[in-house]
Parts: structure tokens; C-alpha cells; sequence
């Protein structure tokens, strides 16, 4: 289920999410801003295909919300 949780702090802006829909894989994808006013100054993302929980070494998923 596609979702997001965004968190801020200062000028910075954090968007954590998964995303669905191209080519039938879904992503887990988080997206960093830093503000200047209300302008946005500087973006990174980092976007990765999901990976099961079951696959992971720990057994935790990439993504949850709280």
C-alpha cells in the first residue's frame, strides 16, 4: 500500500515513502529538501526497488508507517 510520512526540522524537509504504479515495481524512495523561506534551495532523493521483509537480513521492511 503506497504511503508517505514527512518529517521537518529547521530548513530541512524529509519525505519517506513508497511509491507504486511504474513498470509494476514499487520503490522506496526518500526525498530531503532544505529551504530557504519558502523557497526550496537544495533536493537529494535516494530510490530503491523494495525489497520483502522476509529478504532483508534483519527481517524489517523498507518502509513503515507509525
Amino acid at each position: 500500500e503506497p504511503g508517505m510520512i514527512i518529517i521537518a526540522e529547521g530548513d530541512l524537509v524529509m519525505a519517506h515513502g513508497r511509491y507504486s504504479g511504474g513498470g509494476g515495481k514499487t520503490l522506496i524512495a526518500a526525498d530531503i529538501f532544505r529551504f530557504e523561506g519558502d523557497l526550496i534551495v537544495e533536493h537529494w532523493d535516494v530510490l530503491q526497488e523494495e525489497v520483502p521483509a522476509e529478504k532483508t537480513v534483519a527481517g524489517n521492511a523498507m518502509f513503515t508507517r507509525p
